[in-house]
C-alpha cells in the first residue's frame, strides 16, 4: 500500500471471502491499485475449504487478513469492520472489483456533500471471465425509492460513515438474502445517500452468485421480516409512515418472487395476492410483471 497522507480520511474496505479462490485475488488487487492514498484493506476468510487460505498466505503482508469459522458473509464483514480504523467504511464481495479511481471519486463527493451518510456509484456487470456485459446506471437517491419501492439502491463500491455505522449497528447475521437492504433501511434514517454518476466498480455474475440461487422458505420471507422490522422501529421518523402499505406490498412481491423462483408457487401466489390487496396498483406495476415473468421463465428451465 502507498503512504497515507494525514489530511485524507482513512477508508477501510472489508472483503469477506468464502471459497472464492478463483476471484479473490482480483478483488484484493483492485483495492491495492486505488489512486486514493489512505486505504486500509481487511480480508476475512469465512472458513473457506478451497485454495483461498493458501492464496491469502502467499500474498505480501501489506493488508490485514483473518480467518474465522464459517458464519456467513454478514458475520465476516461485521468482524472486519470491528478490526478497522477507517473514518469511512465499505465492503467488496470477493468476486467483484473496484475501478482504480473508485475510492478517490466517492470520497471527494462525500466531502462535497458532508450531510450524506453513504455514497454509491454506478457499476459494470462482468461475467465469470471478467468480460464486460453491461453498465448499470443506479437511480439517484431518494428515500421514497429506497423505502416505498423497497429498492436496494447501493451496489458494489458503496462507502458509509463509520460514525453512523456505530449508531445503527452491524449487519443482521440472521438474514442471508437481504442483510444489505436491512442495513440501508436503518442507515437512511440518519441522513441521505448520494449517488456517484459514474461506473466505478464491477459486479460479477456467475453460476455461484448467491443473487441467482434458489432460496429456502425462511430466506424467501426475509423481505417481509425486514420491512416489518423497519416500520415497527420505535424511533422511526413519522415521515416514512405514509409509505407503509406501498413498501409492504413491494416487500411481499419480492418475497413472492423468491418463493416462486424456488418452486413454491402456492406460497408465491399468496404473497402476490396479499400485495395486491394491500396496495391494488401493484397488480399492474412493472415490478409485478417482471416478477411474474421471472417465475415463469424459472419454471420453464426446471422442465
Amino acid at each position: 500500500m502507498k503512504d497515507k497522507p494525514l489530511n485524507l480520511p482513512k477508508v477501510s474496505i472489508v472483503i469477506p471471502t468464502y471459497n472464492t479462490g478463483r476471484y479473490v485475488l482480483d478483488a484484493i488487487d483492485s483495492v491495492k491499485k486505488q489512486t486514493y492514498q489512505n486505504v486500509e484493506l481487511i480480508v476475512v476468510d469465512d472458513g473457506s475449504t478451497d485454495e483461498t487460505s493458501n492464496l491469502l498466505k502467499s500474498l505480501p503482508d501489506d493488508f490485514l487478513h483473518f480467518r474465522q469459522e464459517n458464519a456467513g458473509q454478514s458475520a465476516a464483514m461485521n468482524f472486519g469492520w470491528k478490526q478497522s480504523t477507517g473514518d469511512l467504511l465499505g465492503y467488496l464481495s470477493a468476486d467483484d472489483r473496484l475501478h482504480p479511481t473508485a475510492i478517490e471519486k466517492i470520497v471527494s463527493l462525500m466531502q462535497t456533500y458532508p450531510e450524506s451518510v453513504l455514497a454509491y456509484p454506478d457499476f459494470c456487470v462482468i461475467d465469470e471471465h471478467s468480460s464486460y456485459v453491461r453498465t448499470i446506471n443506479a437511480p439517484d437517491y431518494s428515500s421514497e425509492l429506497l423505502v416505498a419501492n423497497f429498492q436496494c439502491l447501493p451496489g458494489p463500491g458503496a462507502l458509509f460513515k463509520r460514525s453512523i455505522w456505530e449508531q445503527v449497528g452491524d449487519w443482521n447475521t440472521a438474514l442471508r438474502n437481504i442483510p444489505d437492504m436491512d442495513f440501508f433501511l436503518r442507515l437512511c434514517q440518519r441522513g441521505p445517500f448520494i449517488r456517484v454518476p459514474e461506473a466505478l466498480a464491477d459486479f460479477r455474475i456467475h453460476s455461484g452468485s448467491t443473487t441467482y440461487n434458489r432460496s429456502t422458505a425462511q430466506r424467501s420471507d426475509e423481505p417481509v421480516q425486514v420491512i416489518e422490522s423497519f416500520f415497527n422501529s420505535a424511533d422511526l421518523p413519522k415521515s416514512y409512515l405514509r409509505w407503509r402499505k406501498r413498501a409492504t406490498a413491494n416487500a411481499l412481491m419480492l418475497s413472492g418472487f423468491m418463493h416462486g423462483f424456488s418452486g413454491r408457487y402456492a406460497v408465491s401466489f399468496k404473497r402476490m395476492a396479499h400485495a395486491a390487496a394491500l396496495h391494488p396498483s401493484s397488480i399492474f406495476s412493472r415490478k409485478m410483471i417482471s416478477y411474474v415473468i421471472g417465475i415463469y421463465k424459472s419454471r420453464l428451465v426446471k422442465k
